[in-house]
């Protein structure tokens, strides 16, 4: 339930129109329905969107196959105590291994289960919000990916033209801030649970590039509070928890960049209108500057949002302002945004046995953590 006058509450049609009545006040409505472009105003030609409830459970099905096990071969590359050969694509012999093997099988669950919930509270906020609007919308839609962690996220599509700036927002904002609380749970609950490894604590044998998810400013600073500083030869090991908690974090900021036709593009238009087209170059430019200085994995988000138009097209009433409580939450996605964002999303941490001389050699540039001693493999090589 929310106060009266909340802009969450459930609009009621307007009399002979169908459309709802904004709490805060009436509307401009067009004539008909029409279709901002950056060329100007067209009718729409798609009708109202199927929900393929058949897809949306298949690719739902088929993410919980991929998540799992790819989730249970991330756990392992990102663990200082356990190594593997189990490659990061999907093969058949990953899934026999993974789902035959109830260690790791609960490991890729206590991954895949909280991760596809934060996708899926995330998208549940924009497709409810498109319901508040009756924006014809399908129902979620899971992208199972063959490698890494298992997923590109979720998506849905609206197959109407949003043509209000409260509409665009509320639809726009929903999404990022139910999938942020949703996150917070398994964020604290997971770095609670994680364990900080020093080197003495690593065991012999275990060598390799240990792979360290990146800290935004919630996961860093909640680890600092609870673990306290970590040391040159100290890693926290997260539990799988947490790193569903980072990925959620990371969908977040990518979906919060706020650029073109992203969740974060849409809240700054609704906010600025017109500005938003003129400070949209400068933003991607810092972009870019990110993925020369800090990570070149920012590159792939720089041509994306240069392919989809870093301008957002306008909508029929560009020149309403918000009202007060929606720039309030506008200002609240901003800090979302910025305690979800992570400059360096994924390092590499060299892990090589101990010995009298460490050898010069490419992976100097690598941060690294001696072992004791070289051991054979430990638990679970493969």
């Amino acid at each position: 339930m929310t106060p009266p006058g909340s802009p969450f509450d459930p609009p009621s049609p307007a009399p002979g129109t169908g459309r709802p009545v904004d709490p805060f006040g009436p509307q401009p409505t067009p004539p008909i329905d029409l279709f901002a472009t950056e060329r100007g105003w067209r009718a729409p030609v798609a009708g109202p969107a199927p929900r393929r409830l058949w897809l949306a459970v298949l690719l739902f099905l088929l993410t919980g196959l991929t998540t799992t096990t790819m989730g249970a071969v991330w756990i392992l590359y990102t663990s200082a105590q356990a190594t593997t050969e189990l490659p990061l694509f999907l093969l058949p012999e990953t899934v026999r291994q993974v789902w035959s093997d109830p260690a790791l099988l609960s490991l890729g669950l206590q991954f895949s289960l909280p991760a596809m919930f934060i996708l899926l509270c995330h998208e549940m906020g924009h497709y409810l919000a498109c319901r508040r609007y009756r924006l014809p919308a399908t129902l979620p839609y899971f992208l199972p990916l063959p490698l890494g962690i298992g997923t590109l996220g979720a998506f849905i599509r609206i197959r109407t033209p949003i043509r209000t700036k409260r509409e665009l927002f509320d639809v726009g904002v929903a999404g990022p801030i139910a999938g942020f609380v949703a996150l917070i749970p398994f964020l604290v609950l997971g770095v609670l649970w994680s364990d900080k490894i020093s080197a003495a604590e690593i065991p012999p044998g275990v060598q390799g590039v240990l792979l360290v998810p990146g800290h935004s400013l919630a996961l860093g600073g909640l680890a600092r509070l609870i673990h306290g500083q970590l040391g040159d030869q100290q890693v926290l090991q997260l539990h799988p928890f947490a790193l569903a908690a980072w990925f959620g974090l990371l969908a977040t900021s990518l979906n919060l960049i706020p650029l073109g036709q992203l969740d974060g593009g849409h809240i700054l238009y609704a906010a600025l209108g017109r500005t938003q087209r003129t400070i949209a170059p400068l933003l991607w430019a810092c972009l870019v500057a990110v993925a020369f200085l800090v990570w070149p994995g920012w590159g792939l988000w720089c041509v994306v949002t240069l392919v989809m138009g870093l301008r957002h097209p306008p909508v029929y009433d560009e020149a309403v302002q918000l009202d007060p409580v929606r720039r309030r939450i506008a200002w609240a996605a901003l800090v979302i945004f910025l305690l979800s964002f992570m400059p360096l999303p994924i390092d590499q941490v060299l892990i090589q046995p101990a010995s009298p001389i460490q050898p010069a050699g490419p992976n100097d540039a690598i941060p690294t953590v001696q072992a004791a001693a070289p051991a054979p493999p430990a638990y679970p090589t493969t």
